[in-house]
């Protein structure tokens, strides 16, 4: 990649990370590489991949696509992906504001939706508002903690049920329809997901109340 430039010495070491995280930096002369311990591992070609990808970017050049393709076969596998989940699980960690709003309480509303579209059957997930009010990150399901977090927004007499309903709803489809792979991509809204999500009888309210949030 600088074929004229002296070999800068390099640090490489792995660490606890709580995901497949990848570093790099030049400070003072020297390269400092950090590699999450889940890579350990890893094939050499998968390796070799890693620090061509990583070189790249630090000294801004084009990344080649085999080694682009053959890092995100790896990363995206199946047997990766389950032990990325179960090392966030174990290692990270999770803020919970509990379920009991001052309008509204999630246990309640997620009970009354899963009792209304899915029979009950759904296992019930931690449910938690967030700590602010939020606005761009409305809901999230982490699948790692199973846990269902509602934006703080919604809490409020202003938000109709039908709204924070809908949100709920969402979140609750990812349980139902977790993600999927196709190939090296994340399918994270399959087509069932949306179908169902179409089922929601004031879809188009709810919708239009939160673009306006």
């Amino acid at each position: 990649m600088r074929p004229r430039a002296p070999m800068p010495p390099i640090v490489v070491r792995f660490r606890r990370f709580t995901s497949l995280n990848t570093r790099i930096r030049l400070r003072e002369g020297q390269i400092t590489v950090s590699l999450s311990d889940l890579l350990e591992g890893a094939p050499e070609s998968v390796i070799r991949a890693i620090a061509h990808i990583l070189l790249a970017k630090l000294y801004k050049k084009p990344i080649d696509a085999g080694h682009n393709l053959r890092y995100k076969r790896f990363s995206s596998s199946a047997a990766v992906t389950r032990q990325t989940e179960l090392i966030r699980g174990a290692r990270g960690s999770k803020r919970f504001f509990g379920p009991e709003g001052r309008f509204y309480h999630l246990e309640e509303v997620f009970d009354t939706l899963n009792a209304r579209f899915f029979g009950g059957m759904l296992g019930r997930p931690e449910l938690t508002w967030s700590e602010g009010m939020a606005k761009r990150a409305l809901g999230h399901y982490d699948a790692a903690h199973n846990t269902i977090v509602v934006s703080r927004v919604f809490d409020r007499p202003s938000s109709p049920r039908y709204a924070i309903e809908y949100l709920l709803y969402h979140e609750m489809l990812h349980l139902k329809h977790p993600v999927k792979m196709r190939g090296v991509r994340r399918c994270v809204h399959s087509r069932e997901f949306k179908a169902e999500e179409r089922l929601f009888p004031q879809l188009k309210e709810a919708q239009a109340f939160i673009k306006r949030l």
